[in-house]
């Protein structure tokens, strides 16, 4: 006899969670289809309610083979699906329960996995995979609200739950699936970082593959390699055996192929955002959110941020019809043999030391373990005392510590420049009230 019993806690949504004697309960309810997919504990099954004719998917676990851990991997699975309701997150209608097996009824996406999509449309266009990153991340930013990191995403873990066509693009509809890695943060700080190495290699963020402790970030990296793969059809890192993955990692981020020639700078600059080594300076999936190629706003793409290209625009704007005399004279030739060559990016570049800025420990992370001798480390003046250059992977704000990614091939540098008293003489207007460069937040 069906008995109804509470799993559930304050946080979680009212799922029905029922004690059954056997499978025979459910066929009552539900009519068995084909099989969807398979793993290593269980099985994946359409399924029909026989009441609303609605189709609905049953996973099918079995908890003996799980074991101990794959049953506490299962439950807390069942937690966090009870916690969520997102448009684009796997919807759980509800829980039976054998001494045997556990039955987890879920939405149905008939589309299969985005991996499965992927293969025969071999790469989307960047429209597509605009619409289906920004769905993505979405689903993330409402997990990281609720300090839920989901720890393997993958594309066999996006479901496509509808596909429709808009101007020769598919549109196409997601949804997150399998939890069974992810886990529940006890909130922000270094007493709450994670440690466990879990997830698919190829997936997997630096600081995860090198087993050091790690935040809600490690989803973030994960949504660059989806993000690359999409775009192209292959990975952004190949390692064979005799590789190391975390070697693989440090290797230069290559947009090669004719695939890439289509591609906006914009897109790849959002990719490399991502694909931070140091997840201190990985872009932030609300950050993120607000970038102009994932919100579809292409025309600021190609603005230039530096602030001393603006600054000497600016200046040269007001010499332009300003009385010629000696003194402007000589700022103009100034300003022309003013070089910001060090700090502007000619392509993706290598991954080096220079990302690993936030802890030393970062260098050790990623050598060879066969290695005899570390890398060293160049002693490093304060950010707000030095001219510094931007990898090819995004902007850092130096003051905030905060990302910046709207802008593809962009450059930072703390200016303290012997120009800008000359300059503001020049311009024959009082000085500004607040210093050029800290208004720009840099």
């Amino acid at each position: 006899m069906a008995s109804q019993w509470a799993r559930t806690n304050s946080a979680e949504k009212e799922v029905p969670h029922t004690r059954i004697e056997d499978e025979s309960s459910i066929q009552k309810i539900y009519s068995f289809g084909r099989k969807l997919g398979q793993g290593n504990f269980g099985v994946v099954c359409e399924a029909t309610h026989i009441e609303t004719q609605r189709k609905w998917a049953i996973k099918r676990v079995n908890k003996e083979k799980a074991g101990t851990s794959g049953v506490k991997h299962l439950e807390r699975e069942v937690s966090i699906m009870k916690q969520v309701k997102h448009e684009h997150i796997i919807h759980l209608e509800e829980v039976f329960e054998t001494l045997k097996r556990m039955y987890l009824v879920t939405e149905l996406c008939e589309g299969g996995d985005l991996k499965d999509f992927l293969q025969k449309k071999k790469h989307f266009t960047e429209e597509e995979t605009r619409h289906i990153i920004k769905s993505l991340l979405e689903a993330i930013v409402y997990l990281h609200k609720k300090d839920i990191v989901h720890r393997d995403l993958k594309l066999e873990n996006i479901l496509v739950k509808s596909c429709h066509q808009g101007n020769d693009n598919d549109m196409v509809n997601i949804k997150v699936t399998d939890f069974g890695l992810s886990v529940k943060m006890g909130g922000v700080g270094s007493e709450n970082m994670l440690e466990a190495t879990c997830g698919t290699p190829m997936y997997m963020a630096p600081e995860v593959v090198n087993g050091h402790q790690y935040s809600q970030q490690c989803d973030l990296w994960s949504i660059g390699v989806i993000m690359y793969m999409l775009l192209c059809g292959e990975p952004p890192f190949i390692y064979s055996p005799k590789e190391r993955l975390s070697e693989m990692i440090m290797k230069e981020l290559t947009f090669s192929g004719p695939v890439w020639n289509t591609i906006s700078d914009a897109a790849k600059n959002v990719i490399r955002c991502l694909l931070k080594v140091d997840p201190a300076h990985r872009i932030t999936a609300n950050e993120l959110l607000d970038n102009p190629w994932i919100s579809g706003d292409t025309s600021t793409t190609v603005t230039q941020t530096n602030v001393l290209v603006m600054m000497r625009q600016e200046m040269m704007r007001k010499l332009q019809n300003a009385p010629v005399d000696e003194e402007s004279v000589a700022i103009n030739e100034a300003l022309d043999n003013f070089s910001l060559t060090s700090s502007e990016d000619k392509g993706s570049g290598p991954r080096t030391s220079e990302e690993l800025s936030v802890t030393p420990a970062h260098l050790d992370d990623i050598k060879d373990s066969k290695s005899s001798s570390k890398p060293s480390i160049p002693n490093k003046k304060p950010l707000t005392k030095k001219l510094s250059a931007s990898s090819s992977n995004g902007v850092k704000k130096s003051v905030s510590g905060a990302k910046a990614c709207n802008t593809p091939n962009t450059s930072t540098a703390q200016v303290t420049n012997p120009l800008l008293s000359q300059a503001q003489k020049a311009t024959a207007r009082p000085p500004p009230s607040r210093d050029p460069v800290s208004k720009h937040h840099w």
